[in-house]
């Protein structure tokens, strides 16, 4: 993973530049097609969408949808046939336990490998990951592998587990997690709702150390701001994809 010059490009950044009118009426032509693969113990059911018309595909991006969701929330909101328009091969599964999706509920120490499965049986070397509050248990572990481009974590669960060494009970353990802290070097925005109150502002406050992280509001929007104001989170991603691959080699 390949370091940002400047510590602060990534804060400086703008992020909010609007998404041009013509991508919008191209993400018209988008299909997004249902699938099925096999992983594991588990069928899984994913919705795929491409830029249309075969054009240059910049990344592909994987949408983890959160608690009590399916993957059909990316889809009814628009945002797979918008960012395949913006030339991003867009994946989006049912998590098991959720959706169209068989086979047995996993534990939280299961989701990370469960993932790379998934992508792997799909042919996906690098990706970039977009997850939703508790779907962020299948993507914290995994963030210092080379795998992921860039992460954006729509106010993600458990992000105590790997940013807070005052919860390791020794002070080797505490040394160990800041450690850890420090190879995290994948990109990574944390989006919360202006109004969310619940897991939104303590992901804010601890993600913000890791080494390459960003915080973004979405204003008049709640835990869920992906889905109280889809326009706006979907340029702050875009953009912010944009930056990152400035920055690396795909």
């Amino acid at each position: 993973m390949v370091l940002l010059e400047s510590p602060s490009l990534i804060e400086r950044a703008e992020l909010t530049r609007p998404i041009p009118e013509n991508a919008r009426k191209l993400a018209h032509l988008v299909e997004v097609h249902e699938k099925r693969t096999e992983v594991g113990n588990h069928s899984v059911f994913y919705r795929e969408a491409q830029p249309p018309d075969s054009h240059y595909t910049k990344a592909v991006i994987v949408f983890l949808h959160g608690q009590s969701y399916s993957s059909s929330t990316w889809m009814d909101r628009g945002s797979l046939s918008t960012f395949a328009a913006l030339g991003y091969h867009c994946i989006a599964p049912d998590l098991p336990g959720s959706g169209q999706t068989r086979g047995p509920a996993l534990s939280v120490h299961d989701k990370p490998q469960f993932l790379l499965s998934f992508l792997s049986v799909l042919g996906v070397r690098q990706v970039i990951a977009v997850t939703a509050s508790m779907a962020a248990q299948y993507v914290l572990p995994l963030l210092a592998r080379d795998i992921f481009v860039c992460a954006v974590g729509i106010a993600p669960s458990n992000t105590h587990e790997i940013v807070q060494p005052a919860l390791y009970r020794t002070p080797i353990l505490v040394l160990w997690a800041r450690a850890i802290i420090l190879t995290i070097d994948s990109f990574s925005l944390s989006m919360i709702g202006d109004y969310d109150t619940s897991l939104g502002p303590t992901a804010a406050a601890n993600l913000r150390l890791l080494p390459n992280a960003r915080l973004h509001k979405i204003a008049n929007a709640g835990h869920a701001c992906y889905l109280n104001n889809p326009q706006a989170f979907e340029e702050v991603c875009v953009n912010f994809f944009d930056l990152i691959r400035n920055y690396h080699t795909l």
